[in-house]
């Protein structure tokens, strides 16, 4: 039998969000990030993302991807968000381009950090010190973060420059194959 096709997803416009998650999520930008608009598919995307949805969205470059989730991330008043980064130079990007404000409440977990400093980080995200967390695929085989990660109360999972599986393939970084099993590990977060 023939594969039945997948609906086509919906455009930015056919995406329901009330005056309350429009206003709500204005103002979180405005204070935590000092922006007074969003760009095109962030409101949606991040209304998506604060009612735990899964999600997949798809932006130019200088789109504003990072903020659909680190706005989200800092909106929680609790919970981690894990963000996986193919390369320790856009996690430490990501991290910086943070407002100074906000900075303390991430974190990198990668191969650049010494044992004790890769252990502080790990016990201080376990705690759920950090509300958001950015680190390698190859971290999701090491069983003692996937407990850091569990201990932390993660609040959802996302997948950040995803576009270099496609361009790539998976031999670009093999452990892409696994974020669906670690995820299960992970008790599924969105």
């Amino acid at each position: 039998t023939k594969p039945t096709p997948a609906e086509p997803l919906p455009s930015f416009d056919e995406v329901d969000v009330s005056a309350e998650e429009r206003e709500r999520i204005a103002q979180a930008a405005r204070h935590l990030f000092g922006f007074e608009a969003l760009l095109p598919g962030q409101l949606e995307t991040i209304a998506y993302i604060l009612r735990g949805e899964d999600v997949l969205t798809i932006l130019p470059t200088g789109g504003g991807k990072s903020l659909c989730y680190q706005l989200p991330a800092l909106m929680d008043e609790r919970g981690t968000t894990l963000v996986i980064s193919p390369l320790i130079a856009l996690m430490k990007d990501q991290v910086d381009s943070l407002p100074a404000s906000l900075r303390a409440q991430a974190t990198t977990i990668n191969s650049s950090l010494e044992g004790d400093e890769l252990h502080r980080r790990l016990e201080q995200a376990s705690r759920g010190l950090y509300r958001l967390v950015y680190a390698a695929p190859e971290r999701l085989r090491q069983p003692t973060f996937l407990h850091a990660m569990r201990c932390a109360g993660l609040s959802r999972l996302v997948i950040d420059e995803a576009h270099c599986v496609s361009m790539w393939g998976h031999d670009f970084r093999p452990d892409y194959l696994s974020i669906g099993q670690a995820r299960q590990a992970l008790d599924s977060p969105p």
